[in-house]
C-alpha cells in the first residue's frame, strides 16, 4: 500500500488526534517497565509468578500424553476427555448445572449476549458493564431493545426495569424474556455491584422464567465466596443468577473463561456461538495450567493467598485515605465507593486515583520503575489511574508508592503544601505550579 494513501492517511491522522487531545494512546513498542513491585496487574492472588504453581504445571505437563495443539474446533477434532473433565470439575467447584469453556473472558460475553437473547427480548444492563458484554448487544437479535441504567443504582434499576415492562408488555405476558447484564467488580471504578438488591427487584418484578440475570465475575473469581468461587456464591445467589461468567486471566493467574449456565443455554452456546463453532480451542497446555490454578485457589494455600490479598486491599485503602486527605481534589482524589462487602467482607484490591494529569503521573511512575497505564478517555470519561493490591504486596510497597504521588501531587500545587505522609510524618515541601 502507497504510504501516500487515503487510508493511511486516514489512519495516521485518527491516530495523532488520539494523541493531541488528551485521549490514551498507546504503543507495544516497548513493555511497561517491572522493577518496582507490582500495584498494577490484575494478577490479583500473585499466581503468575507462583513457584509451587510453576512447579505443579511442568510436572503435569511432562506426564502428559498431548501438550500442544487441541488441533480443531470443539465441534471437530478439537474436543477431547481432558477438556470435558474440566468442565465437570469447574461445575463442581462452582456448584454449577453445567460448564462452557471459551479463550477469553470477552469472546465468552460476547458469544452469550450475541447469540442467546433473542428476537422480542430485552437487554438491560449497567452503564459500565464491559465493552465484551457491548460488543455482544451490538450483534444480538436484541439489539433494538437495550435499556442502560445508571451505574450501581438500585433506584435507576428499578425505574429502568419497570419502564421495560410497560413497554415490552410481552414479557409479563410470558412470550419474552429480559436479560440484565451486571458485573460483580467494576474494574474501573473498583465498586462492587448491589447484586443482592437488584435480584430481589427481578424476583418481585418479573414473572418467574422470563428474566434472565447474567453477572460478569472477572474480577471477583478466586477472591472472594467459598474456596474462591466468586461474588455470587459469597451472597448465596448461585441458584438465583441464571449465567456466571468467569474468566481466568486475573486472580487465576492465567488465560481463558468459562459460562456457567443451564445445558441448554450451554447446548444453545455450542451449537449457535460462533466463537465456539469456528475458533480453535484451547491446546492442551492451557488445560492442564488451569487445572494447576484451581487446585491452587481452592486449597487452604488459596485461602492464605485471599486473606493476605484482603489485608493488602484494607491497609491500600486506609493509607491512601489518609495521605491523600490534605492533597487538593483537583490534583488526587479518591471518591467513596462500595469498595467493601460489609465490615467482615472482602475489601477492593482495585482503588481509582482520580487526576486530570493522569499522564503526566504515568509518566512519573514509570521513570520510577512502576507498570502504570493512565486511564483516559475514551476508556473513562474521567481520567485516573488505578492502583490495585495484590496478595504479595508488603505494607512497605504501599507506604513507598504512596509517598512517591504525594510527593509528585506537591510539585503540582502553586505554594506551600502540607500533607500528612503515608507514615505519620508532616512533608512541608515547596510546590512548583505547573498548572
Amino acid at each position: 500500500m502507497s504510504q501516500e494513501s487515503p487510508l493511511h492517511h486516514a489512519l495516521q491522522l485518527a491516530v495523532a488526534h488520539r494523541a493531541q487531545t488528551g485521549m490514551t494512546h498507546f504503543s507495544l513498542d516497548e513493555p511497561l517497565p517491572s522493577s518496582a513491585p507490582d500495584l498494577f496487574s490484575n494478577d490479583y492472588l500473585s499466581l503468575s509468578t507462583d513457584a509451587i504453581l510453576r512447579e505443579s504445571f511442568i510436572h503435569q505437563a511432562l506426564a502428559a500424553p498431548q501438550l500442544f495443539g487441541s488441533t480443531g474446533s470443539r465441534l471437530g477434532t478439537g474436543n477431547s476427555e481432558a477438556y470435558n473433565a474440566l468442565e465437570r470439575k469447574l461445575e463442581r467447584f462452582f456448584e454449577a448445572p453445567s460448564a462452557l469453556l471459551f479463550s477469553s473472558g470477552f469472546s465468552a460475553n460476547s458469544a452469550f449476549f450475541a447469540s442467546v437473547p433473542q428476537s422480542d427480548d430485552v437487554i438491560i444492563y449497567d452503564e459500565l458493564v464491559h465493552t465484551s458484554c457491548r460488543e455482544g448487544f451490538r450483534m444480538s437479535s436484541a439489539r433494538d431493545a437495550l435499556y442502560r441504567f445508571a451505574h450501581n443504582s438500585v433506584a435507576s434499576f428499578e425505574d429502568c426495569l419497570q419502564r421495560v415492562l410497560r413497554k415490552h408488555p410481552q414479557i409479563i405476558h410470558g412470550n419474552s424474556t429480559v436479560f440484565i447484564s451486571l458485573e460483580s467488580l467494576y474494574s474501573m471504578d473498583g465498586d462492587f455491584c448491589p447484586l443482592a438488591e437488584i435480584v430481589q427487584l427481578v424476583e418481585d418484578l418479573v414473572p418467574a422464567g422470563h428474566a434472565h440475570i447474567v453477572v460478569d465475575e472477572a474480577h471477583t473469581s478466586g477472591i472472594c465466596g467459598p474456596n474462591g468461587s466468586g461474588y455470587v456464591s459469597l451472597l448465596g445467589l448461585n441458584h438465583r443468577v441464571h449465567t456466571k461468567v468467569h474468566t481466568f486471566g486475573k486472580a487465576w493467574g492465567f488465560h481463558g473463561a468459562v459460562v456457567l449456565t443451564s445445558p441448554t443455554v450451554r447446548e444453545y452456546l455450542v451449537n449457535f456461538a460462533k466463537s465456539v463453532i469456528f475458533s480453535t480451542s484451547m491446546p492442551y497446555t492451557d488445560i492442564y495450567a488451569l487445572h494447576c490454578c484451581l487446585d491452587v485457589i481452592s486449597s487452604e494455600r488459596g485461602q492464605e493467598l485471599r486473606q493476605s490479598l484482603n489485608q493488602m486491599a484494607r491497609y491500600a485503602h486506609k493509607q491512601l485515605t489518609n495521605a491523600l486527605r490534605h492533597v487538593p481534589d483537583g490534583i488526587l482524589c479518591l471518591e467513596p465507593s462500595s469498595s467493601v462487602v460489609e465490615n467482615s467482607g472482602p475489601c477492593s484490591p482495585i482503588i481509582p486515583i482520580f487526576t486530570p494529569l493522569a499522564q503526566n503521573l504515568a509518566d512519573c511512575l514509570l521513570e520510577k520503575g512502576y507498570g502504570v497505564t493512565p486511564m483516559t478517555y475514551p476508556i473513562v470519561r474521567r481520567p485516573r489511574i488505578r492502583m490495585i493490591a495484590h496478595a504479595r504486596n508488603t505494607e512497605e510497597d504501599i507506604d513507598s508508592f504512596i509517598n512517591t504521588i504525594v510527593q509528585w501531587a506537591l510539585r503540582q500545587d502553586a505554594g506551600p503544601l502540607v500533607v500528612r505522609g503515608v507514615e505519620g510524618r508532616y512533608h512541608d515541601v515547596e510546590a512548583r505550579a505547573r498548572l
